[in-house]
């Protein structure tokens, strides 16, 4: 066994921490914006091209 094994920086750990808090917050809204985006019409099939024209 190594002598330091616990030996990590508590700041490295809070950093960490802060990450996988940001990670799990971020992910389902990324989840549920993709999935809304999914259920949106495609402005060329359903017959409004001016809706593209205007985005450029």
């Amino acid at each position: 066994m190594a002598e330091h094994a616990h030996s990590t920086p508590a700041s490295t750990r809070a950093a960490e921490s802060r990450a996988h808090i940001l990670a799990a917050l971020i992910a389902p809204f990324l989840i549920a914006l993709a999935i809304f985006s999914l259920g949106t019409p495609d402005p060329v099939t359903t017959g409004h091209p001016t809706a593209i024209e205007a985005v450029r």
